[in-house]
């Protein structure tokens, strides 16, 4: 049956996406208590101008991230990927539990989960980040009304950031009937994970994997490129890589690598894929097994913390349950 909706795998041809937007005015600076994963610069940076526009600090950086985006959007369709883009968040939608309007709408990776034909709001730690469903919501809608994805709402954990579920995009790598979940307390909890296999039930397996409490999302420290392929930072996963994927060809990265978010590409079919130029190493890496690589300047974005994997999320990718 051919799919028009949905992904099983992390590889497989990417046919449709959403993709964030980053209007330069619209960024408001935010930080919450939960946001270990900020490096001291940032932390330091949030913490001085929480409730300002990024474009009224550093207007570059803003427009920086915009840019970048757009091209990155622009380059996907080029591709042949069908590209929707979030709906502008203004009033109250703007505002609901971030009264500043902090915040973004940059990384539609987190606040949307595609297993198979679910398409599921996540619950996210970061309270500025709850109302990012909100723009997406008219689309959800149409996958549901036209393509019969199935939604789903995880629900919301606590407003104090300590007792979930929470289950975040970022944190969900899919590898058919695996389905990998970070665990570091900066986003997925156990409770999300649990709620995921209840969701999914048999022949599904929802699998935790511990990372060092500093670590934002799973794809910050793990890549599955294609079968048999990945890249990985050994240093920030407690108990290593999970059983399944042990025997893989392994690209390692360094910590300093993978705070530049090698690990967090964009797959466009088995063999081909984006990456963010300043990895070059990483690139080299790629090319060396055979890998099509296609650099993209992306650093604005990054020095908020997400790559080109965070600013996309499949719709439909092409692939088969083994």
């Amino acid at each position: 049956m051919t799919m028009n909706f949905g992904a099983h795998h992390e590889w497989g041809r990417l046919r449709e996406a959403v993709v964030g937007i980053s209007p330069a005015e619209d960024f408001v600076v935010f930080h919450e208590e939960s946001a270990r994963w900020m490096t001291p610069e940032v932390a330091d940076f949030s913490r001085r101008n929480t409730g300002r526009r990024l474009i009224d600090i550093d207007p570059e950086w803003a427009r920086s991230c915009e840019r970048q985006v757009d091209a990155f959007a622009e380059r996907l369709t080029r591709e042949g990927v069908i590209v929707h883009r979030p709906d502008r968040l203004a009033g109250l939608e703007r505002t609901f539990l971030a009264p500043n309007g902090e915040g973004l709408q940059l990384f539609p990776r987190d606040p949307l989960i595609v297993v198979g034909n679910h398409v599921i709001d996540a619950s996210l730690r970061l309270i500025c980040r709850q109302r990012e469903r909100y723009g997406l919501r008219a689309m959800v809608r149409r996958m549901v009304q036209e393509r019969g994805a199935r939604w789903s709402t995880v629900p919301l954990g606590s407003p104090n950031c300590v007792d979930g579920p929470f289950l975040e995009g970022g944190d969900t790598l899919l590898n058919g009937y695996e389905i990998y979940v970070g665990m570091s307390g900066c986003a997925s909890d156990l409770a999300g994970a649990d709620w995921l296999q209840d969701l999914l039930g048999s022949p599904y397996r929802v699998i935790p994997v511990a990372m060092k409490s500093n670590v934002l999302h799973l794809d910050c420290a793990l890549a599955l490129v294609r079968p048999g392929l990945l890249i990985y930072c050994p240093e920030k996963l407690i108990d290593g890589l999970p059983t399944s994927l042990r025997d893989w060809d392994k690209i390692p990265v360094s910590i300093e690598e993978a705070t530049r978010l090698a690990t967090n590409g964009l797959i466009l079919e088995e063999g081909r894929m984006m990456a963010d130029a300043d990895n070059v190493r990483v690139i080299a890496e790629l090319r060396a097994r055979g890998m099509d690589v296609i650099p993209l300047p992306f650093d604005g974005p990054i020095r908020l913390g997400g790559g080109l994997r965070c600013a996309h999320h499949p719709l439909l990718r092409e692939s088969v349950l083994a």
